[in-house]
């Protein structure tokens, strides 16, 4: 999967991973982080979505990174905010007090242009395929402060009866990808078909929701 790939989903606008609301599980557990990481909170991928405002509004400093500028225009639109462009090398920073969000390829952020202690992931990871994985977390050791400490959001199912995008990771794969460096807390896991209708008509009837802590060691 290539950036192509994710440019076309937004140019047709099938974005069936956008949620109109606050995940739930974002409001259940940001408490659980430490507050160094509750202070200024990295969101990786984060397309136009409406956790990064729910993350302002708990008076965090929030810092995205999408790919697709289309994405971003929509995000400022829909949510009436007037963002400031600033050109940085191959990427474009779009803020307003508080918030930032990158514009570009996750791969080539730079530490200094994130600076997180925290960050939150519900539909990075999962649109990766398996052989970006250990890419993408080495990458965000890179991005984040060595005290770390984050939420991350995956999803495992039948990957006979459905290919992803969002992927399958099992609690296996996601404790082998970060077991080196993190401390791994399993905080819920549960089936939400019920409330993807689209994942349904994918042909699956369970899909399990798992909510990790990440706190890096």
């Amino acid at each position: 999967m290539d950036a192509e790939f994710w440019h076309e989903r937004w140019q047709k606008q099938d974005i069936g991973f956008h949620r109109t609301h606050v995940h739930p599980q974002l409001a259940t557990h940001f408490d659980t982080l430490s507050e160094a990481a509750r202070q200024r909170v990295f969101v990786p991928l984060c397309g136009k979505s409406l956790d990064m405002l729910w993350l302002c509004q708990q008076g965090a400093a929030v810092v995205g990174c999408e790919l697709s500028p289309l994405a971003i225009a929509a995000f400022a639109q829909e949510q009436g905010l007037t963002l400031t462009q600033t050109a940085h090398g191959e990427h474009t920073r779009h803020a307003q007090s508080g918030l930032s969000v990158w514009q570009g390829d996750y791969f080539t952020l730079a530490p200094e242009q994130i600076n997180c202690t925290g960050f939150y992931d519900r539909a990075a990871l999962v649109a990766l395929p398996p052989a970006m994985r250990e890419t993408y977390v080495a990458q965000l050791e890179h991005l984040v402060a060595t005290n770390a400490c984050g939420l991350l959001i995956t999803f495992s199912y039948d990957s006979q009866r459905m290919s992803g995008p969002p992927f399958a990771l099992t609690h296996a794969e996601v404790r082998a990808l970060f077991q080196a460096h993190w401390q791994i807390d399993l905080l819920s896991c549960e089936d939400v078909i019920s409330e993807h209708a689209g994942i349904q008509a994918r042909g699956l009837d369970r899909f399990e929701e798992s909510v990790w802590r990440l706190t890096r060691r």
